[in-house]
């Protein structure tokens, strides 16, 4: 599965935003969040997508890369607008997850067949625990020797 997250939302959900703290507190907030989205997502890290706004800035579109996770901000646009873009150039729409906890965001990604869940749907199911799956039972041959087998080599080989 694929995903796309509306960045502040998310920040904003997991208690990593700071009113007061400047500049400073916020780049270190969006750093927190993207090295916890990687350790979560571990090798898949590669199909998350995560947008920020960036309308009070002026230039275009950012794309970044962290620890596998792909960052983008277009300066000047918020990310709604950018998650809606990216929905309808989506050739394979259902296979994505928007996380969002805007409306219009949900909305967008419901009308384009994507899963949608809330933050704290997604944060929950982050961190419920790793099921164990059962090892699918083998097709090769059972190599234990049977009790006939041990005897006639223990006959031939001289053992007990």
């Amino acid at each position: 599965m694929r995903y796309l997250i509306d960045g502040y939302n998310l920040l904003y959900a997991l208690g990593l935003a700071r009113k007061n703290g400047g500049q400073a507190a916020w780049d270190r907030g969006r750093r927190q969040l993207l090295d916890w989205l990687a350790d979560q997502h571990g090798k898949s890290a590669g199909d998350v997508t995560v947008i920020f706004d960036a309308q009070n800035s002026l230039g275009g579109v950012v794309e970044e890369i962290h620890r596998g996770l792909h960052v983008l901000r277009d300066r000047g646009r918020t990310a709604d607008d950018m998650i809606e873009d990216l929905l309808r150039a989506e050739k394979s729409p259902e296979t994505l997850t928007v996380v969002s906890n805007d409306a219009r965001v949900r909305e967008a990604a419901t009308r384009r067949r994507a899963t949608v869940r809330k933050c704290g749907e997604y944060v929950d199911a982050l961190m419920e625990p790793r099921r164990t799956i059962a090892t699918p039972p083998s097709d090769e041959k059972d190599v234990r020797e049977t009790a006939e087998e041990r005897a006639e080599w223990m006959q031939a080989f001289g053992g007990r």
